[in-house]
C-alpha cells in the first residue's frame, strides 16, 4: 500500500468525498481573551476574512467549509452562552446570499463556563454516537492547501479511509523549535509518503524535551511534527476523556484534550497516525496570528483571482 500517494493523489475534482467522516465537531466557546475588547462585541469565530475568490467570510465560515469539503455533511459548534444567536444568524445570511460551501446541517451545543478544550469536545458525545469516527477542527484555524483540489481536512480524511485500525489520524505540519512552546508536537515514525506511525507527544514542549523525545527522522535539524489542528478520532477518545473528566472532579482542573491523546496514544500504540498535510495551517486566535492571516490570504488571493 503506497500510503504517501494515496494521501495527496492527483485528484481532479475540487473537493474529496469520504463517506466515513461525516460529522464535525468545531469548539468555538473560548472567551477570546487575547483578543479583546473585540471579542467583547463579536466572538473571534465570526471574525471576517476575505477568501481566495474575493468574498468576505467569518472565520468559522472558512472552517465549516473545509469540514465540508472534506465530507463533512453535518458539523456540531460548541458555543459558550451569548453566541449562538449571532451564528445562526450570520449563517442564515450567507446561506440567503448564495453560500453552497457549507455542512447541510449545523447543530449548536452550549459549554456554559470554560471547563477546558476537552470537556468542550465530551459535550458532543452524542452528537457523534451513531458514526464510527468524526472530525474535529479547531475553532480559530483556517487553512491554505499547497493545492485547492486537496484540502487539508480532506487529506487527513483520505488517510482516515485508507486505515481501517486507526484510532487517531492527526493533521500535522513542520514548524522550527521556536514554535514548539505554542503547539502540540509528536515524534513519528514514517510509513510512507507523508504518513507516519506517531510514537510520542508532548503538549507545548520545550526545546530541551522535543529535542530528547519528539526528533522525527527525516526531518530537517531543529524541525518538528506539530499539531494543525485537524483531528480525527473514533469514539475511543471519549472513553479517555470521560476517565479524566471523573478523575479531576472537584479538582478545578480543566480536562485537557492533549492528556485525553496521550492516554489514546498509550491504549492504541499501534493505531494512532499522523498525517503531514500539504499545506499551511493559519492561526488567527491571537492578534499577530489574526494579521498575519490576513496578510496571508491577501497574498494569495491575489495570485487566485
Amino acid at each position: 500500500m503506497d500510503c504517501g500517494n494515496w494521501a495527496i493523489a492527483n485528484h481532479s475534482r475540487p473537493e474529496y468525498r469520504i463517506p466515513m467522516i461525516r460529522k464535525a465537531i468545531i469548539p468555538v466557546a473560548g472567551l477570546g481573551t487575547r483578543l479583546m475588547p473585540m471579542t467583547a462585541v463579536l466572538p473571534k469565530a465570526l471574525f471576517p476574512l476575505v477568501d481566495s475568490a474575493g468574498r468576505v467570510r467569518a472565520v468559522l465560515h472558512q472552517i465549516l467549509a473545509e469540514a465540508a469539503a472534506a465530507g463533512v455533511r453535518h458539523a456540531g459548534v460548541i458555543v459558550s452562552p451569548g453566541q449562538q444567536e449571532l451564528l445562526e444568524r450570520y449563517f442564515a445570511a450567507a446561506r440567503e446570499a448564495g453560500a453552497d460551501d457549507l455542512p447541510s446541517r449545523i447543530e449548536y451545543f452550549l459549554q456554559p463556563r470554560p471547563a477546558g478544550f476537552g470537556e468542550a469536545v465530551l459535550r458532543s458525545r452524542d452528537f457523534v454516537a451513531d458514526e464510527q469516527a468524526f472530525m474535529l477542527l479547531l475553532g480559530d484555524h483556517v487553512y491554505r492547501s499547497d493545492d485547492p483540489a486537496r484540502p487539508c481536512a480532506a487529506q487527513v480524511t483520505a488517510a482516515f479511509d485508507k486505515l481501517p485500525d486507526a484510532q487517531a489520524v492527526i493533521g500535522m505540519q513542520e514548524v522550527d523549535q521556536d514554535d514548539l512552546a505554542l503547539v502540540g508536537t509528536a515524534r513519528g515514525e514514517l510509513i510512507d509518503g507523508n504518513l507516519y506511525r506517531c510514537t510520542d507527544f508532548i503538549e507545548k514542549p520545550s526545546v530541551s524535551a522535543a529535542r530528547q523525545r519528539l526528533v522525527t527522522p527525516g526531518l530537517p535539524s531543529g524541525r518538528y511534527l506539530a499539531h494543525c489542528g485537524i483531528y480525527l478520532f473514533r469514539r475511543t477518545i471519549f472513553d479517555c476523556l470521560q476517565e479524566l473528566d471523573r478523575s479531576l472532579a472537584g479538582s478545578g482542573r480543566e480536562v485537557a484534550l492533549a492528556d485525553a491523546q496521550s492516554m489514546l496514544l498509550e491504549r492504541f500504540p499501534q493505531a494512532y497516525y499522523l498525517v503531514r498535510i500539504a499545506g499551511r495551517a493559519l492561526d488567527t486566535g491571537t492578534p499577530g496570528g489574526f494579521a498575519a492571516t490576513v496578510a496571508r490570504l491577501a497574498e494569495t488571493g491575489a495570485r487566485d483571482l
